[in-house]
């Protein structure tokens, strides 16, 4: 299963939908602050599944949602929390700074931002297969854009 992360395009659903095309994913999250860019393109990928939390520049949707992935249960919320149990993943944006790094078991990943106004663009990478993944920041501007 192929994953891509998105954060805080505030209004720039051009760059995530070029990336969308470059990588045909299984499913696509947005972490808040633009989650209305993500949406808009999601009769355009009928074969996508699509997931979201809100933003603090969001009006609606929820503050945080976890969701199992084959088997890979992922936390996700727009500002970083630090979360404890059976979670993987936690994926957070907000910052419009990428990071990836494990913490006590749980890899921890921020997308960075998406919005060409923020001078580099970058999105997350989620590779999941036999409960096993990888996970990778991408720089999107030398890639699609």
């Amino acid at each position: 299963m192929r994953i891509l992360v998105f954060s805080d395009s505030h209004g720039d659903s051009e760059s995530i939908e070029k990336v969308l095309r470059r990588f045909s994913p299984d499913a696509a999250i947005h972490l808040g602050d633009g989650v209305d860019d993500l949406i808009s393109l999601e009769s355009h990928f009928p074969h996508t599944l699509f997931f979201n939390v809100q933003g603090n520049m969001d009006d609606s949707g929820d503050p945080e949602r976890f969701q199992m992935f084959e088997n890979v249960l992922f936390y996700m919320s727009h500002e970083k929390r630090d979360i404890s149990g059976d979670v993987k993943l936690v994926l957070y944006g907000h910052t419009h700074v990428p990071a990836l790094y494990i913490n006590n078991g749980i890899t921890y990943m921020n997308p960075g931002s998406i919005c060409k106004d923020y001078g580099f663009r970058t999105f997350g990478l989620i590779d999941i297969s036999d409960d096993e993944y990888s996970c990778e920041v991408k720089f999107a501007d030398s890639m699609v854009l």
